[in-house]
């Protein structure tokens, strides 16, 4: 059941909401040959280079539509409502398995994710899968069962790297469940074999972490955030409280592995630990521990399940009132990222064929990617080498001078130059080299602006 309704809610709205700029990268690269996928991996968004192997299968057979792309964030989706599910009823009982799956499904935070073609929700089923194995294991742990978890968190940390917190968790646990030495050291092994595994990519991504280069130090806020986007409103949040609470308190061991034990270092140590190295360097967003949302369910779940004769169905259904102005919000494309078929149909609209485009900065090329009809004719004047060429997002550009004697010289008399939402008064030489052309031999004949994208007409 709540691996079906999970479905349901990752399927309404996905396919009328626009990519966003990180959505328009995915299509961009899904779209290249995998040789040059890994040309790519090697310049730059290594960590993400699996995730964008599987969006190419999925683009050679469903195509790069909006809802194709998101297929596999809401397919991960529902398996990890029947994940949790499944982890809950093993661990407390079969109605709380249940409660809890549904209170995924109902978290806006998990269905914001499901709607986006990114990695995010991929790494929440795995790691709530992995960790159904990890329990496994405690009961009925073999060479093979313990194979098959190394392989699987070498995976999710080919998947995305920050993932692999999850073994501090599974640790954490351990300890906390005081298994036999055997244990310990079968799984140190599987953890130590996982890593090694991966560690190519961890070499290859610490090159390339000034990709990271936009986040800041997090603070308090940022922690109180990232409570508030597990919760939701303070109304659904004072209801998960108390229920975590009492399931806290309350829930029995049911087997070698208890719900304490797992559940609070699960929610807390990848967060905690992540905020605390960025202090140093930043490395945290809140989507990097999506993976940790399901420990809040599991908790909740039990305390719930405590109620008699099933009376727990009244605050599930307060809760998803509570939470539906949000869920109805996040599906409203007007309340997305950005608006990138926005700018796309004007583009298509305002275009003549043989008009000069600029792009302010390289990166916004992605756009031209995500929605290619709407470019069809336009020449990027700029351009010297295309992004699956240069191996990156924005391709090569022209030297400065070269830029500034190209614009100058472009047989049209229109050129559109498509940049951000704001103009930012230090721009690398490139795009200063192309502000300073247009403004010295053309004059703005237009400006559209839609939801993170601004697009100005220039005629000479």
């Amino acid at each position: 059941m709540p691996a079906l309704l999970a479905l349901a809610m990752g399927v309404w709205g996905a396919g009328r909401l626009p990519l966003w700029r990180d959505e328009a990268i995915t299509s961009e690269i899904a779209r290249r040959s995998v040789p040059d996928i890994l040309w790519c991996a090697r310049h730059i968004d290594a960590v993400h280079a699996a995730y964008y192997l599987l969006m190419h299968c999925v683009v050679q057979v469903f195509g790069a539509g909006e809802f194709a792309l998101r297929l596999p964030s809401i397919a991960a989706f529902a398996a990890t409502a029947a994940g949790i599910a499944v982890l809950g009823r093993r661990i407390v009982s079969g109605p709380a398995g249940l409660v809890a799956g549904l209170l995924y499904t109902a978290a806006p935070f998990a269905s914001r994710y499901a709607h986006e073609a990114r990695s995010y929700s991929l790494v929440a089923a795995l790691t709530v899968w992995l960790t159904v194995l990890f329990v496994d294991l405690a009961e009925r742990g073999s060479r093979r069962r313990y194979a098959a978890y190394g392989a699987g968190i070498a995976l999710l940390g080919l998947v995305h790297l920050f993932a692999l917190l999850i073994l501090p968790v599974h640790l954490a646990t351990l300890l906390q469940a005081r298994r036999t030495r055997t244990m310990l050291r079968r799984w140190s092994a599987a953890a130590a074999g996982a890593v090694v595994a991966v560690s190519p990519l961890i070499a290859l991504a610490v090159t390339q972490r000034n990709a990271l280069d936009w986040l800041t130090r997090p603070g308090w806020r940022d922690a109180l955030f990232l409570a508030e986007a597990f919760t939701g409103p303070p109304k659904a949040a004072y209801l998960l409280a108390a229920a975590m609470a009492v399931g806290l308190i309350t829930a029995r061991r049911r087997g070698p592995i208890g719900l304490q034990a797992l559940a609070v270092p699960w929610l807390l140590l990848p967060a905690t630990v992540l905020l605390l190295v960025s202090q140093f360097h930043p490395f945290y967003t809140g989507r990097y521990v999506i993976g940790s949302l399901p420990a809040m369910t599991l908790p909740a779940a039990a305390g719930l399940a405590r109620l008699p004769y099933r009376t727990w169905i009244a605050p599930l259904v307060a809760m998803a009132v509570i939470v539906e102005p949000l869920h109805v919000a996040q599906r409203r494309p007007e309340n997305w990222w950005d608006d990138l078929r926005g700018a796309a149909a004007i583009v298509k609209r305002e275009a003549r064929p043989g008009d000069a485009i600029l792009f302010l900065m390289a990166d916004r090329r992605s756009i031209a990617e995500a929605y290619p009809e709407a470019f069809r004719g336009l020449r990027d004047i700029a351009l010297r080498r295309t992004p699956a060429q240069a191996g990156n997002f924005g391709g090569t550009e022209f030297d400065p001078a070269e830029i500034g004697r190209r614009v100058a010289r472009v047989s049209t008399t229109r050129v559109l130059l498509l940049e951000g939402p704001r103009r930012t008064p230090s721009l690398v030489p490139q795009d200063r080299a192309k502000v300073d052309a247009l403004q010295r031999d053309f004059r703005q004949a237009g400006v559209w602006h839609v939801r993170g994208v601004t697009l100005s007409l220039f005629q000479r």
